[in-house]
């Protein structure tokens, strides 16, 4: 099963063009189920998917705000639910493999950490509260690998006096050491030309998929994480997003 996600960038930089360019790099990954941040409007998510040939999505936007959160797949949905206005997420589920998954998309706020650490502490509370044989977290968490955030679901730290139990495992960072490569950032502030001239800001790999601990359940073998939506399309001068998207394939 291949799990990806992709913020898709809310900005008229390179549009409408960059719309094709998004489907594109969707359709080459070819995931069963796509988590997609920052889309504009409902109208636009219900495009995307009828293009990149995802029969099933669910979709909310944020209050007052035509933007949301989009999950897209390629088998029907047992489950949705929208978290939106306690946190950033929305929740899907389905059934693969005769297996009970669940998804959790994530798009924490980019600017406040004491809003992320609260959101994050109400979506692993939510999550706690469904029945699955696996769940993944995946989204734009806006926050390094090196965060409290991070660290929290991780089961490496408390926050406000909670903790993430089962903990999580970050897909990208296993991934980075089965085959002794780095992992691989999302945000490229030297080579993505939406931050031409940005010699301040460092890359960083805020985009993530993360796994919980399956524990005394046999967990699912990890066969490939990687980064995608790199190319820059000359007639927009962009990649089709500010960000990269991660795709993991889990066997």
């Amino acid at each position: 099963m291949k799990i990806a996600t992709y913020n898709i960038w809310n900005s008229e930089s390179g549009m409408p063009y960059r719309i094709k360019y998004i489907v594109n790099e969707i359709k080459l990954i070819n995931a069963d189920v796509i988590c997609l941040q920052e889309v504009s409007s409902r109208k636009l998510a219900e495009g995307i998917a009828a293009n990149a040939d995802y029969p099933y999505w669910y979709f909310d936007n944020y209050p007052d705000n035509e933007e949301g959160l989009c999950i897209m797949a390629k088998m029907p949905f047992l489950e949705c639910e929208t978290w939106i206005g306690e946190a950033n997420a929305i929740y899907c589920s389905f059934f693969y493999n005769s297996q009970k998954i669940a998804v959790v998309n994530v798009h924490l706020p980019w600017d406040s950490v004491l809003i992320r650490e609260h959101q994050i502490i109400k979506i692993v509370n939510a999550v706690d509260k469904k029945t699955y044989d696996y769940v993944y977290m995946a989204g734009d968490f806006n926050c390094s690998d090196f965060s409290d955030v991070q660290r929290f679901l991780l089961g490496e730290c408390t926050l406000n006096n909670c903790e993430a139990l089962p903990c999580w495992f970050d897909l990208a960072s296993a991934y980075a050491e089965i085959t002794d490569k780095k992992a691989e950032n999302t945000l490229d502030f030297r080579k993505n030309p939406r931050f031409k001239g940005n010699t301040v800001e460092t890359n960083s790999r805020f985009d993530r998929i993360l796994l919980q601990n399956t524990y005394p359940q046999q967990f699912p073998v990890l066969s490939r994480c990687n980064v995608f939506g790199t190319a820059i399309y000359e007639d927009i001068a962009l990649a089709a997003s500010d960000h990269y998207g991660v795709v993991v394939e889990m066997e």
